[in-house]
């Protein structure tokens, strides 16, 4: 019979398949996150959960999907994964009549299904860092496991606040929209000590002329700022809110976008599509020309407002939202229908709002950071921000984020471009559970790859050890201008 070595799985070298690779995890990366702690510049965490510091109900909630109004969120990579397996379904998982534990049990019993796939790894992760949990989740183990973290969350160091130093959190960014008040940005900052919590502007829902909500979204946010409802109404509210982000210390703004929009579209060109859309005189679509021209004048005013600011543009493309209506229908967005395009036009997109605002001619240039939704866009980012100093590539997430893409990712940037150009790991993170798994993932991935190039003879071990502080932390906190909100 074959002796299996269980210590593998998850064990001290897992991720690590060389031995300059364990040396750098263990010897530098370990202590150095521990030095600096996480820096995580893209989250959707709910910064209401985190502030009303209340203990999660059980495990279901906290790993899966928690649809209490007020903390809703939604792991859709575990919903996506479990629901192709006979025996789970959206439907059983979103039924309010089904309890949490059933639904618990359910996921168990598919759990083993997932083995190979990096959601796996996550959950195992989770359980063994945050609860000293071994087993592996199934259907035998489920009732053990649930019973064990629904005792662990009563617990003082399993409140949210508390999960999160635990494992070093230093700044988290949030995802908001520009309407909101921030007021848990407010109590956070003066009753959170030791975590530094950061709003980023999301103006996307202002954008969207081809979206059923976008007319009320303007008037709400034109009303808010005491603007008439025109294109610069618009605009002049939308600016408005983003110096108050600023103010409450966003470093920078975030645009989910079909493609990178970023055409020379006229004021008068723009204006004749906002009137035609909002008298709703023409219907638009995701693929209208007019959709293009409208969000790439709207993605120069942004990028205006972060150069008077001094934040960064983020632009993650390439992901087809709600492309299962079925989901989108009964569950709304966020659930798992969202899909990555396998065509995109990124460069004659973007080159006009390159050459203006990230060409690296200006010192008030900012920086860019491009996120492609599919992986093989990544050498396209990689050539412009060769050509544009002020572009980064940003590192991969969403449906890239498993340690073969981002071992490639961090092989191709070496050779491309610079690993210094990385603008380093986001969570994207909906559960506060995971913030430290998803970065220590990231810590052995970042060692695995440099530790190759060492084996290999491509750099030396002291550029090794740079490159992974660089890629750990250095390279966030320079791009996004964080380091005084560490000393």
């Amino acid at each position: 019979m074959i002796q299996v070595d269980n210590d593998k799985f998850l064990g001290p070298n897992w991720l690590l398949d060389t031995p300059e690779g364990q040396k750098l995890y263990h010897e530098v990366a370990v202590p150095f996150r521990e030095e600096v702690g996480i820096v995580d510049v893209h989250t959707h965490h709910n910064l209401r959960q985190i502030v009303e510091n209340r203990p999660f109900p059980n495990i279901w909630k906290a790993e899966v999907l928690e649809e209490r109004e007020e903390y809703a969120n939604c792991d859709h990579y575990i919903l996506q994964l479990a629901a192709k397996c006979e025996g789970f379904s959206h439907a059983l998982a979103h039924d309010p009549n089904i309890s949490d534990y059933d639904k618990w049990m359910a996921l168990s019993k598919v759990f083993p299904q997932l083995q190979g796939n990096h959601v796996h790894q996550w959950m195992h992760l989770d359980l063994r860092r945050m609860f000293g949990i071994e087993d592996l989740l199934s259907g035998e183990t489920g009732n053990k496991i649930w019973d064990l973290t629904k005792k662990k969350f009563q617990q003082e160091d399993m409140l949210p606040q508390a999960i999160l130093k635990k494992v070093g959190v230093k700044i988290i960014c949030t995802t908001d929209d520009p309407a909101y008040d921030l007021q848990y940005h407010k109590i956070a900052r003066d009753h959170i000590k030791d975590i530094t919590f950061l709003p980023t502007f999301r103006p996307d829902a202002y954008c969207k002329i081809f979206d059923g909500n976008w007319r009320q979204n303007v008037e709400n946010i034109c009303n808010l700022c005491g603007k008439d409802v025109t294109l610069k109404g618009l605009v002049d509210a939308l600016r408005e809110r983003h110096t108050y982000f600023a103010r409450m210390g966003a470093k920078a703004s975030d645009h989910g976008l079909l493609e990178p929009y970023g055409l020379e579209i006229s004021e008068r060109r723009a204006e004749k599509i906002f009137r035609r859309a909002y008298e709703k005189k023409e219907k638009f679509d995701l693929q209208s020309p007019e959709t293009k021209e409208f969000i790439s004048y709207m993605m120069h005013r942004f990028c205006e407002m972060n150069q008077d600011e001094g934040m960064v543009t983020q632009i993650h493309y390439g992901a087809l939202r709600n492309a299962n209506e079925y989901l989108f229908k009964n569950w709304g967005p966020d659930v798992g229908g969202d899909v990555a395009l396998e065509c995109v036009n990124i460069v004659e997109n973007l080159q006009p709002l390159l050459s203006r605002f990230f060409s690296g001619g200006d010192r008030k240039q900012g920086h860019l950071v491009l996120y492609p939704m599919n992986q093989v866009f990544a050498h396209t980012n990689l050539v412009l921000e060769r050509a544009f100093p002020n572009v980064y590539s940003g590192f991969p997430w969403w449906h890239n984020d498993t340690p073969y893409i981002m071992e490639n990712y961090l092989l191709h940037t070496a050779g491309a471009s610079l690993l210094t150009s990385s603008a380093g790991p986001v969570s994207d993170g909906r559960k506060i559970l995971s913030e430290g798994s998803r970065f220590e993932v990231f810590d052995r991935i970042i060692c695995r790859t440099m530790g190759k190039l060492v084996a290999d003879g491509q750099i030396t071990y002291n550029g090794a050890i740079r490159a992974v502080r660089n890629l750990m932390y250095e390279n966030q906190v320079r791009i996004f201008n964080l380091k005084e909100k560490q000393e």
